[in-house]
């Protein structure tokens, strides 16, 4: 039976303007439009690009066992993860991991966040949104927590580019507070109004959302989360704003092409349902210990992979 073609909101934009189409994650997504794949990833080096990433998923964990569950579930030491003196994740911030399976084969990348003290958001890719809430659910029996999955709940544009902060600041209400003390990394305000204790991030109309001084290209720039009823006018707004600064619509093959000009992994293509031995990012594991080679927590998929031999594995990335 084939899988149902989903669509984000932006579907009938980009068909309008000329873009040319593929399935990816299940999802009906751009691959280029008419400047081109080429036009697009230099677009992103030079100027800015604007991609629709609302095919992506998000997972909400809450509740005071929210941290436990995660540094059981997830990659990184959430104690030990922030900058080179490896200061714990905390309000604000965010990190780059994995989801392990007990055998070590990556289940998807990730970024989690910590919204509060007890409130975390998961970034996942297209189409498992539903697995990973499902394994942290199956992980979380006894624990005091609520696992929610957002898919399709959440609208998300990337915006990135040396010129996306300027492009930015012509939409914010306060541009100066928002780009003040920002690191890579970080993010600011909610998608919707239903968050206390966050800085607010609003558009000139007073639209929330949440802005994350992060990315997949390699350059410098932004994630925004929206409510999905605000993600279109977002867009547009977006790419008026741009058109000063030469900012370029983007499909995933300029996606791809920055990525992997980044060294990024692409998950289930570089990374995915075998080891993760022997690949170019020990980045997205829990710091070792230089004299016994222990992981700093543990985490599921650890044991697995503090066995595997390093002369059985050979770099995956090409």
């Amino acid at each position: 039976m084939n899988k149902e073609i989903k669509t984000t909101l932006l579907h009938d934009w980009h068909l309008e303007n000329g873009a040319n189409m593929a399935v990816f994650g299940s999802y009906d997504m751009p691959l280029w439009y008419p400047t081109g794949v080429k036009g697009e990833h230099l677009a992103v080096i030079n100027a800015a690009g604007l991609f629709d990433t609302s095919h992506m998923a998000v997972v909400t964990i809450a509740g005071e066992d929210a941290r436990s569950l995660l540094q059981n579930c997830f990659s990184k030491d959430l104690d030990q993860c922030l900058g080179l003196k490896k200061t714990a994740l905390v309000k604000g911030r965010s990190v780059y991991g994995l989801f392990l399976t007990p055998q070590g084969y990556v289940m998807d990348d990730s970024i989690v966040s910590q919204v509060t003290d007890e409130f975390y958001m998961v970034v996942v890719n297209a189409g498992m949104g539903g697995p990973i809430a499902a394994h942290l659910a199956e992980n979380a029996r006894g624990m005091k927590v609520e696992i929610v999955d957002l898919t399709d709940g959440v609208g998300k544009i990337d915006i990135q580019g040396k010129f996306s902060a300027k492009i930015l600041s012509k939409l914010l209400s306060n541009p100066e507070v928002v780009f003040t003390n920002f690191p890579y990394f970080s993010f600011k305000g909610w998608y919707d109004n239903t968050i206390e204790g966050v800085d607010a991030v609003q558009l000139s109309d007073g639209t929330p959302m949440l802005l994350s001084r992060t990315g997949y290209t390699g350059e410098f720039g932004f994630e925004i989360y929206v409510e999905p009823r605000k993600l279109v006018s977002l867009w547009k707004m977006l790419l008026e704003a741009g058109q000063e600064y030469s900012l370029e619509p983007c499909g995933l093959a300029a996606r791809d092409s920055l990525r992997a000009g980044a060294v990024l992994p692409l998950s289930h293509q570089d990374i995915g349902n075998w080891p993760f031995a022997e690949t170019p990012w020990p980045f997205a594991v829990a710091e070792k210990d230089a004299k016994t080679q222990a992981f700093s927590k543990e985490f599921i998929g650890a044991e697995a992979l503090s066995s595997l031999v390093d002369t059985d594995y050979t770099l995956p990335f090409a």
